[in-house]
């Protein structure tokens, strides 16, 4: 004999009763939690959609799926016009040159970053907002295409319409459920990548790609307040002989997060030249983020150092962007 269980839902002043029957082998509660972990969704809003879709766990997440849509539209509408200045910038490497160790380190450069806004420093503090925004750092990593070697400022509409990385839905979708979940004003602000695939006849030429994020944590290395990304260009014959070397990588390693690093702690504006004296030129300042003896030479005086320690024809420091959380742009 099959027997239906009583579930009240509570609608205003309302108590509306319904009769639902859980799958087989598991109980409601089991069902709510199983619905609550794929989905983050409140456990109201869980039990509802489950007992509108009579326990039906797959019917019921397509519910939710729906509903969160519907009312993350609608809160979004209702709150587009609220500050949203707080939020983090993530960075995501999907192939961070030739040796490189971050990504696939196929030879091509492919990289990301965005500013993720939300109205808190709690909200950007979660670990919802957190995945996020990491998520939507590595789509763009791995789907956009720059016409050239440099940084390039993406057209945000289009990024939007993305499908996030590991999800069906869009990066637009996505961030409609986080706004019906917390019911705070998020968006995308920016976004810039590289994307750079080397002729496979330039074996004496690499270009590689530093990150730093400023009080990232364990979670996420690369997301903080602030944050930068540089990119390093060589050149030599005996490059393929050096990338082999583990001593040489290390160096190659240290050398990218630290301009990296040396962007964020000192905000140049430029790289500048060999003949630089402005110290918002990033050539220009003594390179203290390399740390060692090197720490009071300018940053182009230990990079011809390098140059000739290596036997390289070339090692520049090509670009970089900064970023900080709610600066004006």
């Amino acid at each position: 004999m099959l027997f239906l269980r009583r579930s009240p839902v509570f609608t205003g002043r309302r108590c509306l009763k319904f009769y639902s029957t859980p799958a087989a082998g598991k109980t409601n509660i089991q069902l709510v939690a199983e619905l609550r972990k794929l989905t983050s969704a409140p456990i109201t809003k869980a039990r509802q959609a489950l007992t509108e879709t009579n326990g039906d766990l797959q019917a019921a997440l397509k519910w939710l799926e729906k509903d969160m849509a519907e009312s993350g539209a609608k809160k979004a509408e209702k709150i587009k016009g609220r500050v949203a200045n707080e939020g983090l910038i993530s960075l995501s490497v999907a192939s961070g040159g030739r040796g490189s160790r971050m990504g696939t380190g196929n030879g091509a450069v492919r990289a990301a970053i965005i500013e993720l806004n939300c109205e808190s420093d709690f909200v950007a503090r979660t670990d919802d907002f957190g995945r996020l925004a990491n998520s939507i750092a590595r789509t763009v990593a791995e789907s956009a295409k720059t016409p050239t070697a440099s940084f390039t400022s993406l057209v945000l509409p289009d990024i939007l319409q993305l499908p996030l990385f590991d999800s069906q839905k869009t990066i637009e979708a996505s961030i409609l459920d986080i706004i019906a979940r917390i019911g705070e004003n998020i968006s995308l602000r920016r976004a810039t990548a590289i994307s750079y695939v080397p002729e496979p006849t330039l074996t004496g030429e690499a270009t590689r790609v530093g990150c730093y994020a400023h009080n990232a944590s364990s979670e996420f290395p690369l997301q903080g307040k602030i944050a930068a990304m540089s990119t390093i260009s060589l050149r030599s014959p005996k490059l393929g002989e050096n990338l082999s070397n583990p001593k040489f990588i290390e160096d190659l390693e240290r050398m990218d997060y630290a301009v990296a690093r040396q962007v964020v702690g000192f905000n140049p504006t430029v790289v500048g030249d060999a003949t630089s004296s402005d110290e918002m030129h990033l050539y220009a300042q003594p390179f203290m983020m390399h740390g060692g003896p090197e720490a009071s030479m300018l940053v182009r005086d230990v990079l011809a150092e390098w140059r000739r320690t290596w036997e390289l024809q070339a090692c520049n420091v090509d670009g970089f962007v900064r970023w900080q959380v709610g600066e004006e742009i």
